[in-house]
């Protein structure tokens, strides 16, 4: 699944080619996108493909499309004192941005600059 919207050169065009194409439509959706950059969850020698929106598996690590994701985090209606189970969690990027939606929700002057440790 993907390839609904072209290609980006980095991480905000990627985001602009989702907004454009409608799978974006949230301003809290969209700050959790531009916040998380998906080439972190890329192993070095892939990152190239990272702001494609196409799916990307490499052995046990899965990235699903970021058209996907974007109507995930869109269709959940979480609000502060609600919680999620994301089953096969993979990466943790999806969790990763919607933790960050969370916490933006909560404190809206937070720092879209997370620490991921590795």
């Amino acid at each position: 699944m993907g390839g609904a919207v072209s290609a980006g050169e980095d991480n905000d065009d990627l985001i602009d080619n989702l907004k454009e194409a409608y799978y974006i439509r949230s301003d809290l959706v969209e700050r959790a996108f531009r916040a998380i950059d998906r080439a972190d969850y890329y192993l070095d020698e892939y990152r190239d493909n990272a702001y494609k929106d196409l799916a990307w598996r490499h052995g046990n690590i899965h990235l699903s499309a970021p058209c996907i994701y974007s109507e995930v985090m869109e269709a959940l209606d979480l609000h502060p004192c609600l919680s999620f189970l994301n089953l096969g969690s993979g990466t943790g990027y999806l969790s990763t941005m919607l933790q960050y939606g969370h916490i933006s929700q909560m404190y809206p002057g937070a720092s879209p600059h997370l620490t991921i440790n590795n």
